[in-house]
């Protein structure tokens, strides 16, 4: 009797936040992906963590109670779009249907240049209105 060899092919990708330092090398990674399912026959697409409800709203960061997960599985339709989406990609974030794409740490960076904008502008108010109570 002859031996059955049996192959299974799975690729092991998240369906949600994708946190981006370098948005080219997850570009040249996601065509790398798209090569791949051209290439060989799949029989599953797994999702690495699930935070995406069913209605496509994101959970909170560390949010531990998901009610009304969305499944696992993930469409080849969705993998074959990623490449796309960081082709798109600002650089700060950006929302698809079963990706958010974020750079954090530039995220961080614009919102503290932002924080420190405004506390720029109070003491620069503050000091204005205390010479006119002054004179």
């Amino acid at each position: 009797m002859k031996e059955q060899a049996f192959c299974f092919r799975a690729i092991f990708c998240c369906r949600g936040r994708l946190l981006i330092d370098d948005a080219k090398a997850y570009r040249e990674s996601a065509l790398r992906v798209v090569d791949f399912l051209k290439a060989h026959p799949l029989t599953h697409i797994l999702g690495g963590h699930i935070e995406l409800n069913a209605a496509g709203r994101a959970y909170r960061f560390g949010s531990h109670y998901h009610p009304d997960e969305h499944r696992l599985e993930l469409e080849k339709a969705d993998l074959i779009a990623l490449p796309a989406a960081f082709e798109r990609f600002n650089g700060f974030y950006a929302r698809y249907p079963n990706y958010i794409l974020t750079n954090p740490i530039r995220n961080l960076v614009a919102l503290a240049v932002i924080a420190i904008a405004v506390l720029i502008f109070v003491v620069w108010g503050l000091r204005r209105l205390l010479r006119r109570r002054r004179s």
